[in-house]
């Protein structure tokens, strides 16, 4: 009996393994999406803007950032006692960070721009990735802090490459790989999602959010769908003219 009954249970559990094998990305990402807030909810947002605290080698810095999908963001960050401000669109960036030193806005580089569009579509660049003329594939399984996670590879249309990795018990994001050009050098970045939480209005997002190797960790506090936001706060200020 103990035998039969073993027997069963592996069935059972093989039949279990087939089924999370045999989903595609599209069926990875549609159970994404729903878990998200579903279809209509992402298509939805065309504004947001998030607060919280930014943890830097064990300092914390409060910060603001408001996005205008697929237009613009600019992000605010307050440290030792000055107001910075850094800008992307899909078409440049600019930043003025006294922090450093800087008393007039500088131009980010292309290469620094390259692959601004995913943090600018609100939707997830996951979601109507196909339509977005990116290509998504389900590579297999991978195991993210201890737990097997879905990888899909996302290619996107201007040739660059990040791996999602989706919590199949949830069907949350919980981490991306990808490459950036960092001061001329490209590194990889891994970024981590966690401590999900959803508004009012069923929104889900997360609010806890690490990124390696900079070792910096965003807390959100707060988040606002759809607030009113102005194209001019992307706007780079005119330089100071020289005396």
């Amino acid at each position: 009996m103990k035998r039969i009954l073993g027997l069963t249970i592996a069935i059972a559990l093989s039949g279990a393994a087939l089924n999370v094998q045999a989903q595609t990305a599209d069926e990875v990402i549609s159970k994404h999406q729903a878990a998200m807030g579903g279809e209509a909810k992402l298509k939805s947002i065309k504004s947001m803007i998030s607060e919280g605290q930014l943890q830097v080698q064990g300092m914390e810095f409060p910060f603001k950032v408001s996005v205008i999908s697929n237009t613009g963001m600019r992000v605010e960050f307050e440290a030792m006692g000055t107001k910075n401000i850094q800008v992307a669109t899909p078409t440049g960036g600019w930043f003025l960070l006294p922090v450093q030193q800087q008393t007039e806005p500088v131009d980010a580089s292309a290469e620094d721009m390259k692959d601004v569009g995913s943090e600018l579509d609100l939707e997830g660049e996951l979601v109507n990735a196909k339509a977005k003329g990116h290509t998504v594939e389900l590579v297999g399984k991978d195991n993210t802090d201890g737990k097997e996670t879905f990888k899909l590879k996302l290619t996107r249309k201007n040739g660059s490459v990040a791996y999602y990795f989706i919590d199949p018990a949830t069907y949350y994001i919980t981490k991306r790989q990808s490459t950036a050009s960092m001061q001329g050098q490209q590194m990889e970045l891994v970024t981590k999602m966690s401590e999900f939480k959803k508004t009012d209005d069923g929104y889900v997002y997360a609010s806890v959010i690490e990124q390696a190797p900079m070792e910096t960790k965003v807390v959100i506090s707060k988040v606002e769908l759809n607030p009113e936001i102005t194209a001019s706060i992307l706007e780079k200020p005119a330089k100071t003219p020289a005396k």
